[in-house]
């Protein structure tokens, strides 16, 4: 019983040991992919309420979402550092839960930085346009929102990463492509 114990207590240190975490590239700058444009699909979940509401209903659905974002400095704002910056628009389908279905557009700053070879992160701050597509109350106007996202990426590798954003009116995750 001793042997198998002492057997998977040294397999554990050698690996732990082998293991090394990964080099931050963040004080690094244009360390990172070098592409045009991020293609993203993702599902999402979008709300929106509070101040940002008056005089209109409330939105809270569920749905499928596209975003691209066009790189337009390949050394972001900031030289010392790893970061570029993007502009981007998406199309978000958000099917109520009051059975209404919204077109949702966010145009948006996309503020990156990388911080190691696997992870980057950005802000993106910008504008939502709700188009509402169908409403069981009636018309309602198209409406215009702040938006607002913290995005977390894992690089899969240097065209293919894994999306979580948490903002609002929309949270998503999903996948997305560097060309």
């Amino acid at each position: 019983m001793r042997r198998p114990l002492v057997a998977v207590l040294a397999a554990v240190l050698l690996a732990s040991s082998s293991a090394r975490a990964e080099d931050w590239i963040i004080k690094q700058p244009n360390q990172h992919p070098d592409y045009f444009a991020e293609l993203e699909v993702h599902g999402l979940v979008a709300y929106g309420g509070g101040p940002f509401l008056i005089g209109r209903y409330g939105l809270v659905g569920f749905g499928p979402g596209f975003r691209a974002n066009f790189r337009i400095l390949k050394n972001g704002f900031v030289p010392s550092i790893n970061d570029n910056v993007a502009i981007g628009v998406g199309a978000e389908l958000v099917f109520d839960t009051d059975n209404a279905v919204h077109l949702v557009t966010p145009v948006v700053l996309q503020w990156n930085f990388w911080l190691t070879k696997h992870w980057s992160l950005a802000g993106e701050p910008g504008l939502a346009i709700s188009f509402p597509m169908s409403t069981p109350r009636g018309p309602e106007p198209v409406f215009f929102s702040p938006a607002l996202s913290a995005v977390a990426r894992y690089d899969f590798n240097d065209h293919v990463m894994l999306t979580m954003r948490l903002g609002y009116p929309i949270t998503s995750i999903g996948v997305s492509f560097f060309l």
